[in-house]
């Protein structure tokens, strides 16, 4: 099974998100965590480390021997009803 992370950094907007900061409502990547929090203003803040892997099994769950190109990931999985 693969391991897909779920949330991206909503600074960048293009890593993985490492870190919640639960005073900026923010998620981070190391990066840019580091970047906003280094400031006097901000490195008080409390960092918390989130686990935003999902795992994942990429195979359709019609045709089990098909790897999928694209799908949707809902609360209860994968999806291919909104494939377009």
């Amino acid at each position: 099974m693969k391991q897909y992370n779920c949330k991206i950094c909503d600074m960048c907007k293009v890593n993985e998100a490492k870190s919640l900061c639960h005073q900026c409502f923010s998620y981070y990547c190391d990066g840019c965590y580091k970047q906003v929090h280094d400031i006097k203003e901000n490195n008080e803040h409390k960092k918390e480390k989130i686990d935003t892997y999902v795992p994942i099994d990429t195979h359709c769950p019609e045709h089990k021997k098909i790897v999928l190109n694209l799908f949707c990931l809902n609360e209860k999985g994968i999806s291919n009803n909104n494939i377009i």
